[in-house]
Protein backbone atom coordinates (compact mmCIF):
# COMPACT_ATOMS: atom_id res chain seq x y z
CA UNK A 1 0.00 0.00 0.00
CA UNK A 2 1.44 3.15 -0.52
CA UNK A 3 1.33 6.36 0.91
CA UNK A 4 -0.27 9.44 -0.72
CA UNK A 5 1.19 12.64 -0.11
CA UNK A 6 -0.34 16.37 -1.05
CA UNK A 7 0.49 17.32 -4.06
CA UNK A 8 3.35 19.94 -3.75
CA UNK A 9 2.90 23.92 -4.33
CA UNK A 10 4.36 25.57 -7.93
CA UNK A 11 4.14 29.04 -5.79
CA UNK A 12 7.47 30.19 -5.48
CA UNK A 13 8.71 33.12 -3.39
CA UNK A 14 11.75 35.44 -4.45
CA UNK A 15 13.40 37.64 -1.98
CA UNK A 16 15.79 40.59 -3.62
CA UNK A 17 17.54 42.24 -1.10
CA UNK A 18 20.13 45.34 -1.22
CA UNK A 19 22.91 43.31 -2.21
CA UNK A 20 22.03 42.70 -5.47
CA UNK A 21 19.60 45.62 -6.02
CA UNK A 22 22.15 48.25 -5.92
CA UNK A 23 20.57 50.12 -8.68
CA UNK A 24 17.49 50.31 -10.96
CA UNK A 25 19.59 48.57 -13.42
CA UNK A 26 20.09 45.49 -11.39
CA UNK A 27 16.17 45.02 -11.41
CA UNK A 28 16.85 43.83 -15.34
CA UNK A 29 18.23 40.82 -13.84
CA UNK A 30 16.62 40.04 -11.33
CA UNK A 31 13.42 40.24 -13.70
CA UNK A 32 14.96 37.67 -15.86
CA UNK A 33 14.58 35.18 -13.03
CA UNK A 34 10.96 35.69 -12.43
CA UNK A 35 10.48 35.66 -16.51
CA UNK A 36 12.60 32.29 -16.35
CA UNK A 37 10.52 30.67 -13.41
CA UNK A 38 6.99 31.86 -15.05
CA UNK A 39 8.23 29.85 -18.34
CA UNK A 40 9.30 26.55 -16.22
CA UNK A 41 5.40 27.10 -14.94
CA UNK A 42 5.75 28.19 -11.42
CA UNK A 43 4.00 31.36 -10.14
CA UNK A 44 6.08 33.43 -8.57
CA UNK A 45 5.82 35.87 -5.77
CA UNK A 46 8.20 38.52 -5.53
CA UNK A 47 9.74 40.30 -2.36
CA UNK A 48 11.93 43.23 -2.32
CA UNK A 49 14.01 45.19 -0.18
CA UNK A 50 15.02 48.86 -0.50
CA UNK A 51 17.92 49.42 -3.25
CA UNK A 52 21.41 49.30 -1.31
CA UNK A 53 22.25 52.05 1.09
CA UNK A 54 18.90 53.84 0.55
CA UNK A 55 17.51 52.59 4.14
CA UNK A 56 21.27 53.90 5.94
CA UNK A 57 20.16 56.94 4.01
CA UNK A 58 16.57 57.64 5.09
CA UNK A 59 17.89 56.71 8.99
CA UNK A 60 20.59 58.74 8.72
CA UNK A 61 18.26 61.81 7.52
CA UNK A 62 15.78 61.04 9.97
CA UNK A 63 18.54 61.20 12.99
CA UNK A 64 20.00 64.36 11.61
CA UNK A 65 16.87 66.25 12.48
CA UNK A 66 16.36 64.57 16.28
CA UNK A 67 18.28 66.59 18.92
CA UNK A 68 19.83 63.19 20.53
CA UNK A 69 21.16 62.26 16.61
CA UNK A 70 18.60 59.29 16.85
CA UNK A 71 19.46 57.85 20.18
CA UNK A 72 15.95 57.12 21.04
CA UNK A 73 15.45 55.23 18.29
CA UNK A 74 17.96 52.21 18.15
CA UNK A 75 16.42 50.83 20.87
CA UNK A 76 13.90 47.44 18.42
CA UNK A 77 9.70 47.66 19.00
CA UNK A 78 9.22 51.05 19.85
CA UNK A 79 5.98 51.94 21.37
CA UNK A 80 3.00 52.62 19.51
CA UNK A 81 2.10 56.03 20.34
CA UNK A 82 5.82 57.25 19.29
CA UNK A 83 5.68 59.79 17.72
CA UNK A 84 9.12 60.03 16.07
CA UNK A 85 9.44 56.48 15.26
CA UNK A 86 5.94 56.50 13.66
CA UNK A 87 7.16 59.07 11.12
CA UNK A 88 10.42 57.44 10.97
CA UNK A 89 8.79 53.95 10.17
CA UNK A 90 7.14 55.62 7.10
CA UNK A 91 10.01 57.21 5.73
CA UNK A 92 12.05 54.19 5.97
CA UNK A 93 9.17 52.10 4.18
CA UNK A 94 9.15 54.27 0.99
CA UNK A 95 12.65 52.66 0.13
CA UNK A 96 10.96 48.66 -0.26
CA UNK A 97 7.75 50.57 -1.90
CA UNK A 98 10.07 52.02 -4.57
CA UNK A 99 11.58 49.10 -5.48
CA UNK A 100 8.53 47.01 -5.95
CA UNK A 101 6.52 49.59 -7.69
CA UNK A 102 9.42 49.41 -10.07
CA UNK A 103 10.16 45.64 -10.33
CA UNK A 104 6.54 45.51 -11.11
CA UNK A 105 7.60 48.48 -13.44
CA UNK A 106 9.91 46.12 -15.01
CA UNK A 107 7.69 42.97 -14.86
CA UNK A 108 5.23 44.38 -16.91
CA UNK A 109 7.99 45.88 -19.81
CA UNK A 110 8.68 42.37 -20.07
CA UNK A 111 4.73 41.55 -21.32
CA UNK A 112 4.09 40.36 -17.46
CA UNK A 113 1.25 41.53 -15.48
CA UNK A 114 2.37 42.55 -12.51
CA UNK A 115 1.45 44.33 -9.36
CA UNK A 116 2.92 46.10 -6.23
CA UNK A 117 1.47 45.82 -2.89
CA UNK A 118 2.72 46.80 0.22
CA UNK A 119 3.40 44.73 3.39
CA UNK A 120 0.09 45.65 4.87
CA UNK A 121 -1.75 45.39 1.16
CA UNK A 122 -0.13 41.97 1.23
CA UNK A 123 -1.73 41.00 4.44
CA UNK A 124 1.42 40.92 7.17
CA UNK A 125 0.12 42.15 10.38
CA UNK A 126 1.96 43.10 13.03
CA UNK A 127 1.90 44.25 16.74
CA UNK A 128 1.37 47.33 17.89
CA UNK A 129 4.93 48.48 17.44
CA UNK A 130 7.34 50.52 15.68
CA UNK A 131 10.78 50.08 14.33
CA UNK A 132 11.06 46.45 14.90
CA UNK A 133 7.51 44.96 15.22
CA UNK A 134 6.74 41.00 15.33
CA UNK A 135 4.65 39.29 12.71
CA UNK A 136 1.76 37.95 13.88
CA UNK A 137 0.08 36.44 11.07
CA UNK A 138 -0.51 36.74 7.22
CA UNK A 139 -4.17 36.87 5.77
CA UNK A 140 -3.13 35.65 2.42
CA UNK A 141 -6.15 36.30 0.49
CA UNK A 142 -4.86 39.10 -1.39
CA UNK A 143 -2.08 37.61 -2.97
CA UNK A 144 -3.81 34.40 -3.73
CA UNK A 145 -5.92 36.49 -5.51
CA UNK A 146 -3.39 37.85 -7.57
CA UNK A 147 -2.04 35.01 -8.25
CA UNK A 148 -5.89 32.93 -9.13
CA UNK A 149 -5.30 36.03 -11.96
CA UNK A 150 -2.94 35.38 -13.30
CA UNK A 151 -0.61 38.72 -11.66
CA UNK A 152 3.33 38.15 -10.42
CA UNK A 153 2.83 40.22 -6.91
CA UNK A 154 5.86 42.46 -5.77
CA UNK A 155 5.43 42.79 -2.19
CA UNK A 156 7.69 45.55 -0.62
CA UNK A 157 9.26 43.91 2.00
CA UNK A 158 10.35 44.94 5.81
CA UNK A 159 6.95 46.01 6.71
CA UNK A 160 3.16 45.41 7.33
CA UNK A 161 0.93 46.77 9.57
CA UNK A 162 -0.01 46.79 13.15
CA UNK A 163 -2.77 46.25 15.53
CA UNK A 164 -3.35 49.76 16.02
CA UNK A 165 -3.70 50.00 11.91
CA UNK A 166 0.05 52.12 11.70
CA UNK A 167 2.62 51.03 9.35
CA UNK A 168 5.33 49.10 10.97
CA UNK A 169 8.58 48.25 9.78
CA UNK A 170 10.31 44.47 11.00
CA UNK A 171 13.96 45.53 11.78
CA UNK A 172 16.82 45.28 9.99
CA UNK A 173 17.02 42.10 8.04
CA UNK A 174 13.26 42.50 8.17
CA UNK A 175 12.52 41.46 4.31
CA UNK A 176 14.11 38.00 5.02
CA UNK A 177 11.27 37.47 7.44
CA UNK A 178 8.41 39.60 5.22
CA UNK A 179 9.82 36.62 2.36
CA UNK A 180 9.58 33.78 5.15
CA UNK A 181 6.35 34.51 6.44
CA UNK A 182 4.44 34.85 3.56
CA UNK A 183 6.19 31.59 1.98
CA UNK A 184 4.37 30.01 4.67
CA UNK A 185 1.31 31.30 4.83
CA UNK A 186 0.73 30.49 0.68
CA UNK A 187 2.60 27.30 1.02
CA UNK A 188 5.18 27.58 -1.30
CA UNK A 189 7.11 25.07 -3.11
CA UNK A 190 10.00 27.12 -1.66
CA UNK A 191 11.63 30.49 -1.10
CA UNK A 192 14.94 31.66 -2.69
CA UNK A 193 16.77 34.19 -0.88
CA UNK A 194 19.21 35.89 -3.45
CA UNK A 195 22.19 37.26 -1.90
CA UNK A 196 25.08 38.93 -4.46
CA UNK A 197 27.73 35.90 -2.59
CA UNK A 198 25.13 33.59 -4.08
CA UNK A 199 24.92 30.31 -1.22
CA UNK A 200 26.05 29.87 2.10
CA UNK A 201 29.61 29.67 3.44
CA UNK A 202 31.02 27.74 6.29
CA UNK A 203 32.68 31.36 7.46
CA UNK A 204 32.63 35.49 6.67
CA UNK A 205 34.80 35.05 2.97
CA UNK A 206 35.78 38.57 4.44
CA UNK A 207 37.20 37.28 7.22
CA UNK A 208 38.12 33.85 6.36
CA UNK A 209 39.31 33.60 2.72
CA UNK A 210 39.50 29.80 2.51
CA UNK A 211 35.94 29.37 4.23
CA UNK A 212 34.51 26.92 1.54
CA UNK A 213 30.77 26.80 0.29
CA UNK A 214 28.48 24.88 1.74
CA UNK A 215 25.35 22.94 -0.67
CA UNK A 216 23.53 21.95 2.10
CA UNK A 217 23.05 23.55 5.54
CA UNK A 218 20.79 22.44 8.86
CA UNK A 219 18.15 25.14 9.47
CA UNK A 220 18.88 25.05 13.22
CA UNK A 221 22.36 25.59 12.99
CA UNK A 222 22.12 28.42 10.63
CA UNK A 223 19.45 29.77 12.75
CA UNK A 224 22.08 30.01 15.66
CA UNK A 225 24.59 31.02 13.59
CA UNK A 226 22.46 34.39 12.66
CA UNK A 227 21.69 34.93 15.96
CA UNK A 228 25.41 34.41 16.97
CA UNK A 229 26.44 37.34 14.48
CA UNK A 230 26.70 36.07 11.17
CA UNK A 231 25.01 38.11 8.63
CA UNK A 232 23.53 35.40 6.37
CA UNK A 233 19.87 35.22 6.86
CA UNK A 234 17.68 37.03 9.71
CA UNK A 235 17.38 34.27 12.74
CA UNK A 236 13.61 34.76 12.47
CA UNK A 237 13.25 33.86 9.35
CA UNK A 238 15.07 30.85 9.59
CA UNK A 239 13.02 29.15 12.63
CA UNK A 240 9.67 30.19 11.01
CA UNK A 241 10.94 28.14 8.15
CA UNK A 242 12.37 25.22 10.00
CA UNK A 243 8.68 24.92 11.63
CA UNK A 244 6.89 25.48 9.18
CA UNK A 245 8.94 22.89 7.31
CA UNK A 246 9.98 25.32 3.86
CA UNK A 247 12.54 24.96 1.51
CA UNK A 248 14.76 27.62 1.53
CA UNK A 249 17.18 28.27 -0.74
CA UNK A 250 20.15 30.67 -0.72
CA UNK A 251 21.69 31.73 -4.11
CA UNK A 252 22.70 34.24 -6.86
CA UNK A 253 20.78 35.40 -10.06
CA UNK A 254 23.07 33.28 -12.54
CA UNK A 255 20.59 29.93 -12.42
CA UNK A 256 24.16 27.94 -12.90
CA UNK A 257 26.00 29.28 -9.87
CA UNK A 258 26.17 27.21 -6.30
CA UNK A 259 23.12 27.13 -4.44
CA UNK A 260 22.50 26.25 -0.92
CA UNK A 261 19.58 24.16 0.26
CA UNK A 262 18.91 25.07 3.76
CA UNK A 263 17.04 21.65 5.43
CA UNK A 264 14.33 21.91 7.78
CA UNK A 265 14.82 18.98 9.45
CA UNK A 266 17.82 17.28 11.29
CA UNK A 267 20.35 15.11 9.14
CA UNK A 268 23.11 12.70 9.87
CA UNK A 269 26.06 14.38 8.01
CA UNK A 270 27.45 17.42 9.60
CA UNK A 271 29.65 20.58 9.17
CA UNK A 272 31.16 22.91 11.28
CA UNK A 273 30.16 26.94 10.82
CA UNK A 274 31.78 30.16 12.52
CA UNK A 275 30.43 33.13 13.41
CA UNK A 276 32.45 36.84 14.54
CA UNK A 277 29.97 38.83 16.97
CA UNK A 278 32.49 42.36 17.18
CA UNK A 279 30.89 44.54 20.19
CA UNK A 280 32.51 47.79 21.20
CA UNK A 281 35.68 46.42 22.66
CA UNK A 282 35.20 42.80 21.98
CA UNK A 283 34.80 40.06 19.38
CA UNK A 284 32.96 36.65 20.35
CA UNK A 285 33.97 33.82 17.92
CA UNK A 286 31.68 31.10 17.98
CA UNK A 287 32.00 27.99 16.28
CA UNK A 288 28.28 25.65 15.83
CA UNK A 289 27.98 21.98 14.77
CA UNK A 290 27.35 18.69 16.27
CA UNK A 291 28.74 17.93 19.61
CA UNK A 292 31.26 15.31 18.21
CA UNK A 293 33.36 17.78 16.06
CA UNK A 294 33.15 20.19 18.34
CA UNK A 295 36.57 21.07 20.92
CA UNK A 296 35.60 21.92 24.43
CA UNK A 297 37.34 25.48 24.18
CA UNK A 298 38.72 26.94 21.90
CA UNK A 299 42.44 27.08 21.16
CA UNK A 300 42.55 31.03 21.85
CA UNK A 301 43.82 33.65 24.46
CA UNK A 302 40.44 34.60 25.81
CA UNK A 303 38.44 37.05 28.14
CA UNK A 304 35.62 34.76 28.42
CA UNK A 305 34.90 31.44 26.75
CA UNK A 306 32.01 29.16 27.38
CA UNK A 307 29.44 26.26 25.14
CA UNK A 308 26.12 25.24 25.11
CA UNK A 309 23.78 22.49 23.82
CA UNK A 310 20.64 23.35 21.81
CA UNK A 311 18.56 21.07 19.55
CA UNK A 312 21.38 18.68 19.10
CA UNK A 313 23.81 21.49 17.88
CA UNK A 314 26.53 22.61 20.42
CA UNK A 315 28.24 26.38 20.15
CA UNK A 316 31.64 26.47 21.70
CA UNK A 317 32.33 30.30 21.74
CA UNK A 318 35.38 32.51 22.75
CA UNK A 319 35.78 36.47 23.33
CA UNK A 320 38.86 38.44 21.96
CA UNK A 321 40.08 41.87 22.04
CA UNK A 322 38.31 43.58 18.85
CA UNK A 323 41.66 43.98 17.30
CA UNK A 324 42.12 39.93 16.54
CA UNK A 325 38.96 39.24 15.71
CA UNK A 326 40.35 38.27 11.74
CA UNK A 327 43.32 36.67 13.48
CA UNK A 328 41.31 34.65 15.95
CA UNK A 329 38.49 33.37 13.26
CA UNK A 330 41.27 32.54 11.10
CA UNK A 331 43.38 30.38 13.53
CA UNK A 332 39.75 28.58 14.48
CA UNK A 333 39.21 27.91 11.17
CA UNK A 334 42.68 26.96 10.08
CA UNK A 335 42.19 24.78 13.47
CA UNK A 336 39.15 22.67 12.76
CA UNK A 337 37.64 23.51 9.48
CA UNK A 338 39.94 23.71 7.00
CA UNK A 339 40.25 21.16 4.54
CA UNK A 340 43.44 20.17 2.04
CA UNK A 341 42.27 19.66 -0.81
CA UNK A 342 44.56 17.70 -2.22
CA UNK A 343 44.16 15.12 0.34
CA UNK A 344 42.23 12.26 -0.21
Amino acid sequence: MTRSTAPRSNVVIDKFGGSVLRRPEDIAAAVDVVVRQREAGMRPVVVVSAFEGVTDTILGAARVLMPDRGESLREPAQAPDSGLARETDRALATGEALSAALFALGLQVRGIPARSFSGAEAGIRTAAAHLGAEVRRVLSRPLRSALADGLVPVVAGFQGIGTHGELTTLGRGGTDLSAVALAVALRADRCELFKDVGGVLEADPHLVPGARFLPVVDALQLELLAELGAEVVHPVAVRRARRGRLRLVVRALDDDAPQTIVRPTRDDDGVLMLAVDRKDRVARISLVGPPSMLPEVLPLPAHGEGAFDEGGMRVVWAEVPLASATSAARSVHASFMYRDPTAP
